[in-house]
């Protein structure tokens, strides 16, 4: 929902009985660009955040143990798409690992009975559990995209970490599976959980460092010299 005159940063604050506008007030320039940049792309996509069936919350559990209840985090999927939003809600530094849902009532089946469920990341973003899959997803605020193994998504979760009041919206995630010179593993470790402008670019380098390498000790200035 939107309030009147939010995108454009107005303070005036009336009602819809008010006919007009008494203040004079002009659009913020920057509030217009962010929205055009980080929410109108999103409403386009709005039925990926619209339906419950498949939304799960999930506790950012600290290094030390406890969960930080100032980190609010959920995915959502509609067919074959999926979201993983995570927002900090505090001036002060956040990191740790979004890995099991918040607990949900579900029906056995028997009357009214109900038992609390919980499911691991993996499962909330209906991902195979598989150790030579992998699941390449991107940040819609930084344009970055990141490679996490599935196993490690299922056992471990996802670690993130957040500045004051930053946020991530992670989306278009696909699924690899890597060859028999595991050459996503080798990328995924190499980049230790960095994000990169584009995985697959990230992999040619991955798949040609051993020709590279060798080239560039034969073929330099010095050999040349």
């Amino acid at each position: 929902m939107f309030g009147h005159g939010q995108i454009e940063g107005f303070a005036e604050k009336y009602g819809m009985e008010y006919r007009r506008a008494y203040w004079d007030e002009q659009p913020d320039p920057y509030l217009v660009e962010r929205h055009e940049r980080e929410i109108f792309p999103l409403l386009r996509r709005r039925y990926l955040f619209a339906e419950v069936a498949n939304f799960l919350l999930y506790d950012l559990v600290a290094p030390e143990g406890y969960v930080n209840e100032d980190v609010f985090a959920y995915s959502n999927r509609a067919g074959e798409e999926r979201a993983l939003v995570i927002y900090h809600n505090r001036y002060a530094e956040a990191r740790g690992w979004l890995r099991t849902s918040a607990a949900y009532a579900v029906k056995t089946g028997r009357g009214d009975e109900k038992v609390l469920v919980q499911k691991s990341l993996g499962e909330g973003l209906a991902l195979h559990n598989d150790e030579n899959a992998f699941t390449i997803f991107r940040d819609h605020v930084s344009g970055l995209e990141y490679i996490r193994n599935n196993r490690e998504l299922f056992e471990r979760g996802l670690y993130v970490e957040l500045a004051a009041y930053k946020y991530h919206v992670f989306l278009d995630f696909r699924e690899v599976w890597d060859d028999a010179e595991q050459h996503y593993a080798r990328l995924t470790a190499q980049l230790g959980g960095r994000g990169v402008p584009s995985i697959e670019e990230a992999l040619t380098e991955v798949v040609w460092k051993p020709v590279r390498e060798p080239f560039a000790d034969l073929v330099n200035a010095e050999m040349f010299r």
